[in-house]
């Protein structure tokens, strides 16, 4: 792995981690909104990673954001950072396969992916282990349509940046 990959690497996991850090830092921002702005910033920042320096960039992201959430107290149970690992790397996979593909087959699959992950995934985890029913709607519904414009608009992000930096 090259020094600019690790860098670079770095550096998004650095905007990855300050986005996410901006419901604490930021209080008074109303969820919904924070939902959507961490969200789209973070799975941006999956895609860039992937598209610049490699798919196993891009895991390195998405995988140490939901660690993150659960020490911030955003995914309140362990197995959740799992859960959420498995939709970001779905993510990332499908943003490496389809990063040539037409940009509207791209933005709509990735979605519809990690969105059919992390809702499956919580839905199969919730059938087998009882929850209070605010943890599990929270959960279900922070996994459905949210993520497919968390996911649609983290792939733009990553479109605007990639044609603005490109050398």
């Amino acid at each position: 792995m090259s020094t600019k990959s690790i860098t670079g690497t770095g550096l998004l996991l650095a905007v990855a981690l300050l986005a996410q850090s901006l419901r604490l830092i930021f209080p008074f921002i109303p969820n919904q909104v924070s939902m959507f702005l961490i969200g789209s910033i973070t799975s941006a920042t999956f895609v860039l990673a992937t598209w610049r320096y490699g798919w196993k960039n891009g895991l390195v992201i998405a995988w140490i954001a939901p660690v993150v959430a659960h020490l911030q107290g955003m995914l309140p149970l362990p197995p959740f950072i799992l859960i959420t690992a498995l939709g970001t790397t779905a993510y990332v996979f499908v943003a490496h396969w389809l990063q040539h593909k037409p940009k509207l087959l791209l933005i709509i699959v990735a979605a519809l992916v990690k969105a059919g992950v992390l809702f499956g995934g919580y839905s199969l985890f919730f059938s087998l282990f009882q929850f209070p029913p605010k943890i599990v709607n929270t959960m279900l519904f922070v996994s459905s349509w949210p993520q497919l414009v968390t996911s649609s608009l983290g792939i733009i992000l990553a479109l605007l940046i990639t044609k603005r930096t490109k050398n």
